[in-house]
């Protein structure tokens, strides 16, 4: 676990069963120098930390699989409108493709 000493002013209400804090509404760039937390100045660079904490979302597009030429062949001798499917025996078979109505 880590720890950091945060520079926040906060102000506190308490009584035996409750406690009241209230932080003032703050959004700043910090930066981690041992267990201190200093803020960022408005004419520092911030682009090293925009980078560090936004990483990319998506990798990169995966290569397709390489296709062996024999199958290839195959697949390309199928007339359009037609796919393969299979008989009760579990022969393949041309089957005329579904036309699904719009």
């Amino acid at each position: 676990m880590k720890k950091h000493k945060l520079p926040l002013q906060v102000r506190m209400l308490t009584d035996d069963k409750y406690i009241f804090l209230s932080f003032p509404a703050s959004s700043e760039l910090y930066r981690i120098e041992g267990k201190d937390l200093v803020a960022m100045g408005v004419q520092e660079d911030a682009t090293e930390a925009f980078t560090a904490l936004n990483p990319g979302k998506r990798g990169g597009r995966k290569r397709a699989s390489a296709l062996p030429e024999s199958v290839a062949v195959a697949l390309a001798k199928i007339p359009s409108g037609y796919r393969i499917g299979y008989d009760a025996d579990g022969n393949a078979r041309l089957v005329r493709t579904r036309k699904r109505r719009a």
